[in-house]
């Protein structure tokens, strides 16, 4: 491909995210499918350009580009199949708690082995606010597997202040209680001295989930405002509206992000999507 054009959400998509609350109150592979769509020669990632025309992100001339945003990335409430659940997801998405919309930046799913059968648990989804990329030209021309391999990269990611957002969608039912202990059995390890306000904020975290239940299609969204603030909304099926707790503790926020894009993914191809989109996006 000639190059990689990045044209803007439709604007009605690209404002202010509905519901705001106090919660105190891209080497291809299976699930390289994304925010990125082939158009002729072009793929067009679902993201504003930015205001500094010197960036690797700007347009670059292609023959046969589109002229529009809707005819490059389609209608903006297109959907993405993760193919090994066939759960699809949003391209841009307005979440609780955000102050901009979100961009897809990669699937996969998640799968538990009982004895020696492998059972899908849920898919997954990698939101990002478009302006973390403008933030990665250090891993300008990296490949895919190179990119995968670079924790510092997925660091990067997490301590950017910009909001980013993990949408899980359950695939069977499962007890939520049994949901918090598989979560808390990664988290935990990776929080080697939890202080008293790790505590909390794990109490916190776990209290949403007990006595529970989360029946096929409901959605989790883990949304990091901030590296040391996430926002947790649960519903029984479609996106939450609403924030149904706050995590205070950066201890915690790393350490469920690791669990996805640290060394040891709980679900591997997820951050492979995530890496080989990043690898197209950064060519």
């Amino acid at each position: 491909m000639d190059g990689v054009v990045l044209t803007s959400v439709p604007s009605a998509l690209s404002g202010v995210c509905p519901n705001r609350v106090n919660a105190g109150s891209r080497n291809h592979s299976p699930n390289q499918v994304s925010v990125l769509r082939t158009v002729n020669c072009v793929s067009s990632l679902s993201i504003h350009p930015p205001q500094n025309g010197n960036s690797f992100l700007r347009k670059r001339h292609c023959v046969g580009v589109v002229k529009s945003a809707a005819s490059s990335v389609g209608n903006a409430d297109e959907k993405v199949e993760e193919p090994a659940t066939s759960v699809k997801f949003q391209r841009t998405v307005a979440l609780p708690g955000c102050s901009t919309a979100l961009s897809l930046l990669g699937t996969g799913f998640r799968e538990k082995k009982f004895a020696i059968i492998g059972v899908k648990v849920y898919a997954a989804g990698l939101y990002v606010n478009e302006s973390i990329l403008t933030g990665l030209t250090a891993w300008k021309g990296k490949s895919a597997d190179e990119i995968q391999r670079d924790s510092s990269l997925f660091s990067s990611i997490f301590q950017d202040q910009a909001e980013k957002s993990l949408e899980i969608v359950l695939v069977r039912d499962v007890d939520g209680k049994t949901f918090w202990d598989a979560l808390d059995e990664a988290i935990s390890p990776r929080i080697k001295s939890p202080s008293p306000d790790d505590k909390t904020a794990l109490s916190t975290f776990q209290g949403i989930f007990q006595n529970r239940p989360l029946n096929k299609g409901s959605v989790i969204l883990l949304t990091w405002t901030s590296p040391s603030k996430m926002l947790v909304s649960v519903s029984s099926g479609g996106l939450p509206k609403d924030v149904d707790a706050e995590i205070e503790s950066g201890s915690v926020t790393s350490a469920l992000f690791d669990v996805f894009f640290g060394d040891s993914p709980v679900s591997p191809t997820l951050k492979s999507s995530v890496a080989n989109q990043l690898a197209m996006v950064l060519k």
